[in-house]
């Protein structure tokens, strides 16, 4: 390694265990309820705030590509939970998440094409006007906005957001809940 990766390397060894290419953190809480977001849901499985997963992915945006992260969470306090149930509510939160995001991506592609679709009509308006040069120029304008806003979101933004959460699936080699 050279002198710039040692130096990254010395910086990460602050924050996470490393034993090769796979980095330690260690999340502690106080409690399991500091977690839990109490104005969502229903009694049968609970809702965790966003306090956990922005902690996750500020650890794998740290993280250089090649490493894995054995993430562990250690809970000083379960509280009216057990270590069990814990860990169930982490893992129903986390398919919650992936299906947030899903539902996020499925919109996009649909507003997207939507805006597509109204650039297109608007571009095709501004070819039977085109005599007009202001109103021409006007609507071909705004025709090609809708559709650059539209392939934006559709195709740009969507493909940037996968790749950033498949880094972030492919960063784990263990996630592991305990007490302290």
């Amino acid at each position: 390694m050279g002198k710039r990766g040692d130096l990254k390397l010395q910086i990460l060894q602050n924050y996470f265990s490393i034993d090769g290419k796979v980095a330690t953190l260690e999340l502690v809480y106080d409690t399991f309820a500091e977690l839990i977001n109490p104005n969502f849901g229903d009694s049968k499985i609970e809702k965790l705030n966003d306090k956990l997963f922005s902690d996750i992915r500020e650890a794998v945006s740290l993280l250089p590509r090649k490493f894995k992260l054995n993430l562990k969470i250690v809970i000083k306090d379960f509280g009216d939970y057990t270590e069990t149930e814990c860990a169930g509510i982490i893992r129903q939160n986390i398919y919650l998440a992936a299906y947030r995001t899903i539902k996020e991506n499925r919109q996009k592609l649909l507003s997207g094409c939507s805006l597509i679709g109204v650039g297109a009509v608007v571009l095709v308006v501004s070819y039977l006007l085109r005599r007009y040069d202001l109103w021409f120029d006007l609507i071909n304008i705004s025709g090609t906005l809708f559709v650059w806003e539209g392939v934006n979101m559709a195709f740009l933004e969507r493909s940037l957001e996968n790749k950033a959460i498949r880094r972030l699936s492919k960063s784990f080699r263990n996630i592991s809940i305990e007490g302290a």
